[in-house]
């Protein structure tokens, strides 16, 4: 049955790539979220360069199977990097990434992180709704329940940005240390410090309120209630407001945002094909009257420039200091050859 959905998806995804002019790429995610069946398949998706379709699986097994008949079929293969399948009777994290790279010989193959992306959505989300205010992000209540993986990390961000963070989870002893690292790690001069709060707490005159449990209805009606006029609720989780909480924010005129990852999955595409031209750029070297030039993006001994582009030329970043960064003064001798190298 799972062969036959995969090659329905397969075929649908391929008709839409020949009328679209582009590339085919095939994801496969997983999460510790547990549900009925082993796998399902996540709507297509069509970007600058590419249509995509792609499957969650909660087995290592699923994802064998779809690179054995993929393989080849698809240009791209993106395997999620981060091990959140359940451990097999040997004790060994379920890996993805591993069993796609055992298995994919013609494809290309790429890696990311899909909670990260839930992250990056988050972030996107807050920061673009309060693009308008003068203060943006900063100084706004946020209230975070489920401080796990993807919880912890919005929470950094957000008091990065100079929010007031709170955060919930029912393990006590493990939101401490959480809370006490994103202190350690946000930035020394951010005023703001991550601070512990039960949940009517974390919900009461927030601008934001996060859902980011596994599916868990952590959000309910009382909550709500309490949250400010003009305020929005983000479901991390999906599924983590009860079906009372979603009545009263409809009542309320407070905005759900569901997580969608595309916005931040479109820009991970980007940066993906980017760095791997960046990479081939980085392992060429150019020589002109006895000066190394290379890329951007290499770390050069003292004396050599750093281009734009080694293939194509437009502008001179500059000169290495032999330590890591520029010159801040160009020395005479270097003025001719750069006007030199620009008017080619």
């Amino acid at each position: 049955m799972f062969l036959k959905n995969l090659k329905k998806k397969y075929l649908e995804a391929k008709i839409l790539a020949k009328k679209k002019g582009k590339k085919i790429a095939f994801i496969i995610g997983n999460t510790i979220k547990i549900e009925k069946g082993n796998y399902y398949f996540t709507p297509p998706r069509i970007t600058d360069k590419l249509v995509l379709f792609g499957i969650i699986v909660f087995r290592e097994s699923i994802a064998i199977d779809a690179c054995k008949y993929l393989d080849g079929k698809v240009d791209i293969i993106f395997a999620d990097g981060e091990k959140k399948i359940f451990p097999k009777k040997s004790g060994a994290p379920g890996n993805i990434e591993r069993r796609v790279r055992e298995r994919v010989k013609k494809s290309k193959v790429y890696i990311y992180k899909g909670n990260d992306l839930t992250v990056d959505s988050v972030d996107l989300i807050v920061s673009q709704y309060f693009n308008k205010d003068l203060r943006g992000v900063a100084g706004k209540k946020i209230g975070i329940i489920g401080a796990g993986n993807i919880g912890s990390k919005i929470g950094l961000f957000m008091t990065e940005l100079g929010a007031k963070v709170f955060l919930n989870r029912r393990n006590k002893k493990k939101l401490k240390c959480i809370v006490n690292a994103i202190n350690y790690l946000k930035p020394q001069n951010t005023r703001e410090k991550a601070k512990i709060a039960n949940k009517i707490f974390a919900a009461k005159n927030s601008d934001v309120l996060i859902g980011s449990t596994d599916g868990k209805s952590v959000i309910d009606e009382k909550m709500v209630n309490l949250m400010k006029k003009k305020s929005i609720i983000i479901d991390a989780g999906k599924g983590t407001l009860t079906e009372n909480a979603i009545r009263k924010a409809i009542e309320r005129k407070i905005e759900i945002f569901r997580v969608d990852i595309f916005p931040s999955l479109e820009g991970l595409i980007s940066k993906t094909f980017s760095m791997e031209k960046q990479i081939s750029k980085l392992l060429k070297n150019k020589k002109i009257e006895n000066i190394n030039i290379f890329n951007s993006g290499k770390l050069g001994k003292y004396g050599d420039l750093i281009v734009d582009d080694i293939d194509n030329i437009n502008l001179v970043y500059g000169i290495c200091d032999g330590k890591g960064d520029f010159l801040r003064k160009v020395p005479k001798k270097y003025k001719v050859l750069i006007r030199r190298i620009l008017n080619k």
